[in-house]
């Protein structure tokens, strides 16, 4: 698609429910590559670290297996930590606090770090700060879904469940922000 930021921040919104489709892996790799990159904020030193994990749970990526992965932006790699055929997707939905829109997306990415050394260095400010960039990185990757042509929502979750599930590459981590993607259903009167 070529539309321009202004088009495709006025085309965005939260996808109310998702079409059990594939995306391609140049999606979501172009998505990955736009979304998840530094910010700049005071509290990123040195300059290009990223507070957030990236974890997915992966359901229809055309080229890349069903599964549990932790995304490495610096490398521009996903590294599989366990391969999960159909029950991920029952899974995702509990973790979403038992809602479909996980479960039928193609992928969700969640927003994982662990908090003691960021509190240990910014106070309370530092639980401040990891919602911060998981908010905004969850944004760009809303704006990278709609530019190209697919949707996304953010959705709520069972903390400790998220960890648990990522554990135990993910163990002692807290979960900041959960974004699903995926094509939007049509609606029978669309």
């Amino acid at each position: 698609m070529d539309d321009g930021l202004g088009d495709v921040i006025i085309r965005r919104g939260s996808a109310r429910a998702f079409a059990r489709e594939p995306i391609s892996f140049e999606q979501l790799s172009t998505t990955l590559d736009r979304a998840i990159t530094s910010l700049p904020a005071d509290f990123l030193d040195p300059p290009g670290v990223l507070l957030n994990d990236v974890y997915l749970i992966v359901h229809a990526v055309e080229g890349i297996p069903p599964g549990k992965y932790v995304y490495h932006p610096k490398e521009k790699i996903l590294e599989l930590l366990e391969e999960g055929e159909g029950d991920f997707r029952r899974r995702a939905g509990h973790l979403g606090l038992g809602q479909s829109l996980p479960a039928d997306a193609a992928v969700n990415v969640y927003f994982l770090l662990d908090l003691e050394p960021i509190l240990e260095r910014f106070g309370n400010r530092g639980y401040r700060a990891a919602q911060l960039e998981a908010g905004i990185l969850g944004g760009r990757l809303y704006l990278a879904a709609y530019a190209q042509g697919f949707g996304a929502t953010g959705l709520t979750f069972f903390d400790d469940d998220v960890t648990a599930f990522f554990s135990p590459h993910a163990r002692g981590k807290s979960v900041m922000f959960l974004v699903a993607l995926g094509h939007k259903r049509k609606h029978k009167n669309q």
